[in-house]
């Protein structure tokens, strides 16, 4: 027996039909792409200067900016003529969803690797010192 794949299909179709009918070059839509960018390049920066409460703060707002992402698809929905010619936020909320949950949670990701990256180098650096320790502590016995 085949599996449906029309639930999919549909989707997938729908996905496809947001990326290409969206104006890209609409002013808000640059500053969402610019936000995303310039969070990205925090990500980075933080996690190569260790800076862990900068990390932690940005991870937390990117948490809370998707948790109230369903809010902000409803205001949007009911003041989109205030700042764009057409009506991109649907009820299902799939362009919030591409263009503001989903490169936030990379960034999330991306956020909880730098840790686990720093946590796992922490670890093993803690190790190879308790173990130089041990070698000191053996000679210095004999």
């Amino acid at each position: 027996m085949e599996p449906d794949l029309q639930g999919f299909e549909d989707t997938q179709k729908m996905f496809w039909d947001v990326i290409y009918k969206t104006d890209w070059t609409e002013w808000w839509l640059v500053s969402v792409q610019t936000f995303h960018v310039l969070m990205f390049c925090l990500v980075v920066i933080s996690h190569r200067a260790n800076w862990n409460l900068i990390s932690a703060i940005t991870f937390l707002f990117l948490l809370t900016l998707m948790y109230f992402a369903q809010t902000l698809n409803t205001i949007a929905a009911q003041n989109y003529d205030q700042f764009t010619n057409e009506q991109y936020f649907d009820s299902d909320g799939l362009f919030i969803t591409l263009v503001l949950l989903l490169p936030c949670a990379l960034n999330c990701i991306l956020f909880i690797f730098s840790w686990l990256l720093q946590s796992w180098t922490l670890m093993v650096d803690l190790k190879t010192q308790q173990a130089k320790r041990y070698v000191a502590s053996q000679k210095k016995d004999k």
